[in-house]
């Protein structure tokens, strides 16, 4: 086989040029201090380099949402520590308040204070971030969430939503609460009842709060309002107290129907009080509206017995009080024919006597002071309130003017549902406070988890990716060797030429 000088010398350059490109390459390596640059230098390894760079780049991202959520969750924290602060100085005001050594004149001045403080709690709930949004807004973080209308009363424009940031694999970290829940989602009284007296009460007592004291007693009455209605039976006997109750019987109206008044001592009382207590039959009248000729007018009828000549005209916006026969009911709102209610008697006159505790149905209330004929007291199922709102009513009562017993009752009546109400709201925001440390704490955890994710990855990429520096630094030396040794083969091909062999 005959080899031409021709392709010794192309062998030798294609060699030549292949060492320059290894040792380049070797240089490269060198250079950046990986063993695995290209796809090509290990593929196996470069699949495995690629998603672990992946996996650092979205914990890298865990890492700046933490750093974010635990600025916004730091704020809150701050924030709900300024309005317990606040909370806890209008409850102070309302225990000294409440003390009735106060005259008008001072009770003003608490009540100055309680607005003052009212409006700090609005700014509060107002509170931006360095972003300029709105923390307690929800998701609608550029409305102003808390806002007073014309009528001085405070509303929510913001929404109920809680942003979440994802701080881990699978795991979310709130960076907000809303402020309705905070604020405008409280119930009133003490969660369960709200005690009234009657507006019309003449005498000096004073209604507590209602306790559930046996569930299952109280269970089939959920949601009926309780009513305590005084009576003077004359001749000297002391003072009787009777309970009732108002349920809606068949109702498709959206009248609201309350028992105002029992006035035993009526000489037709007996048409429409119920004979007996419950469940003995003939323990409850039945309440019925009778539509007129003219629209939105309602005769009232009370166990058959009518009201007319007096109407219910629901083409009036304000409660209205209609009497049959002793028995006087309050209505607000529009019924419908056929509409119909019941009272229900619960406990018959029995002897009053000062700071007595009154029982019915699993529920216990005290009544104090001295109540007099057809005095009223009401126990209504909690509803929904807000925090403004109750310090709106606090100041409200501290604004009753007179000094009279009565007026006093009133006063400490009210005073006490606000406290009530207060302490709920009080205890909502420490909880809540609360859940924002455990957040805050979860927060610190997913960092530590991070940082030792981070590391193993990093770790891990670098035992794949990384150049062994002396091995790299011995096949470089391995290369410039066997080029130099390519390079001088390559001169001496140059000179096997027979003219230079002639001499």
């Amino acid at each position: 086989m005959r080899i031409s000088t021709q392709t010794f010398f192309q062998r030798n350059t294609t060699s030549i040029l292949d060492s320059q490109a290894r040792l380049s390459n070797l240089n490269v390596h060198l250079t950046e201090g990986k063993r695995v640059l290209h796809g090509a230098d290990d593929p196996v390894a470069a699949a495995s380099i690629q998603r672990l760079k992946q996996t650092i780049s979205v914990n890298e991202q865990y890492v700046k949402n933490i750093e974010v959520a635990d600025a916004a969750n730091a704020q809150e924290e701050s924030t709900l520590g300024q309005m317990v602060n606040i909370l806890q100085r209008v409850r102070e005001l309302l225990i000294s308040a409440g003390d009735g050594i106060y005259s008008l004149e001072n009770l003003d001045t608490v009540a100055q204070e309680l607005e003052e403080l009212k409006e700090e709690l609005v700014g509060l709930g107002n509170t931006r971030d360095g972003n300029s949004e709105y923390i307690f807004a929800g998701f609608d973080v550029d409305s102003q969430p808390f806002q007073v209308n014309a009528f001085g009363t405070v509303e929510f424009f913001g929404d109920k939503g809680v942003r979440q940031l994802q701080v881990g694999s699978g795991v979310d970290a709130a960076i907000n609460d809303s402020g309705f829940d905070l604020m405008m989602n409280l119930s009133s009284g003490n969660g369960s009842y709200n005690s009234t007296i009657g507006a019309n009460n003449t005498g000096s007592g004073v209604i507590e709060q209602g306790v559930v004291f046996d569930p299952a007693a109280a269970s089939p009455f959920q949601g009926e309002e309780y009513s305590i209605h005084m009576t003077d039976p004359g001749g000297g006997q002391p003072t009787q107290y009777s309970v009732y109750s108002i349920e809606a019987a068949s109702v498709a109206g959206n009248a609201t129907v309350k028992l105002a008044g029992v006035d035993l001592n009526d000489p037709a009382i007996t048409n429409v009080n119920p004979a007996v207590v419950y469940p003995n039959a003939g323990s409850s009248v039945n309440i019925a509206f009778v539509a007129t000729a003219t629209p939105g007018e309602f005769e009232v009828q009370i166990n058959g017995q009518t009201s007319l000549p007096a109407i219910y005209n629901a083409n009036t916006a304000t409660a209205q009080q209609i009497s049959i026969d002793g028995m006087t009911i309050e209505v607000e709102g529009v019924p419908i024919a056929a509409d119909s209610y019941q009272v229900n008697k619960y406990t018959a006159p029995t002897q009053y006597y000062q700071g007595q505790s009154i029982e019915v149905n699993g529920v216990r209330t005290k009544l104090k002071g001295e109540p007099l004929d057809q005095d009223v007291f009401t126990l209504s199922p909690s509803s929904n309130t807000d925090m403004f709102s109750t310090i709106q009513r606090a100041i409200d009562a501290l604004r009753i003017p007179g000094e009279t017993d009565t007026q006093e009752a009133l006063r400490l009546t009210q005073l006490n549902m606000a406290q009530l109400e207060l302490d709920n709201g009080l205890d909502n925001i420490v909880n809540t406070r609360s859940r924002v440390g455990a957040r805050m704490q979860t927060l610190v955890n997913q960092t530590s988890i991070s940082e030792e994710f981070k590391l193993v990855s990093q770790k891990a990429m670098s035992r794949l990716e990384d150049l062994d520096m002396a091995q790299a630094i011995s096949d470089l030396q391995l290369e410039q060797t066997s080029l130099e040794v390519a390079q001088q083969t390559f001169v001496q091909l140059q000179r096997l030429n027979l003219f230079d062999l002639i001499r």
